[in-house]
């Protein structure tokens, strides 16, 4: 996309990529003329989000006004409840409608982080906390009610997973963004562009739930396996996946040779 898009409020966002969908079943196709602010934002939650630590979420702008300035960005989550937001900022928004979608796991990163610091405090990262970070980032959840699929995903068997298995996606399986920063990278997508995949086994009838309850039930199972499995210990768990190879998120997709593309579709180093 050549338009710059930085800092600047586009109130057709929505639009620009594929990858947006499911944040129009978020917003209601409500059609946004400004930056929502923080307000705005915490406006959007259905419901009050109470954090690990029993403080209620809130949302301030990172400026000035910022109370707790001397506390880290995670430190003042999780013992305030403030999520400091430039208000201007599209990696900021996309974090705050992230946490509106998945509040149960959000706050379960976050504790997470706060024990790693205790662990290890300064900015060099635990291989923990390199972990959570990078599902915080870059995460995308693929939720399957066959583990057959799952594992065709984790093995890079793409071929499979995304062209003889393509009348399946959506029915059987499907990709749902955590990471913010893959909602901001998906305004300008690139042949190279690739999430960090976490994958959940879902119910058989899960997709036929509409699409907020499919958040909700994956922010409990995504929240719960994090937290009884120990799964972000280190980067192991997460799998890598070429982002714009999912079927729907990408209009070049729907020729089968685009998959030919290994230095994209990579075959899986062997250990």
């Amino acid at each position: 996309m050549a338009k710059n898009i930085i800092n600047q409020w586009d109130p057709d966002f929505l639009k620009l990529s594929l990858i947006f969908s499911d944040l129009k079943v978020l917003l209601n196709n409500t059609h946004l003329d400004s930056w929502p602010g923080c307000q705005g934002l915490l406006n959007l939650l259905p419901e009050p989000v109470y954090l690990s630590s029993g403080q209620l979420l809130d949302m301030k702008p990172q400026d000035e006004t910022l109370p707790f300035p001397e506390m880290g960005y995670e430190e003042r989550v999780y013992k305030k409840g403030i999520i400091s937001t430039r208000e201007q900022n599209w990696h900021d928004l996309f974090n705050a409608f992230v946490w509106l979608l998945f509040p149960k796991t959000k706050k379960i990163l976050n504790a997470l982080h706060m024990q790693e610091l205790e662990i290890q405090a300064g900015k060099k990262r635990t291989t923990a906390r390199d972990a959570i970070t990078h599902l915080d980032e870059s995460g995308v959840i693929i939720a399957s009610s066959d583990e057959a699929l799952l594992k065709m995903l984790k093995t890079h068997q793409w071929s499979e997973l995304f062209v003889q298995q393509r009348d399946r996606w959506w029915q059987d399986i499907g990709a749902f963004v955590f990471g913010h920063g893959m909602y901001e990278k998906s305004f300008k997508p690139f042949v190279g562009f690739t999430a960090k995949a976490y994958c959940l086994l879902v119910d058989d009838d899960f997709y036929q739930q509409d699409k907020l309850k499919q958040y909700a039930i994956l922010d409990e199972l995504l929240s719960s396996d994090i937290e009884n499995k120990q799964s972000l210990s280190d980067s192991r768990y997460l799998s890598p996946l070429p982002i714009l190879g999912v079927p729907g998120w990408s209009e070049d997709n729907d020729d089968p040779e685009y998959y030919n593309n290994t230095n994209y579709f990579r075959a899986r180093k062997s250990e």
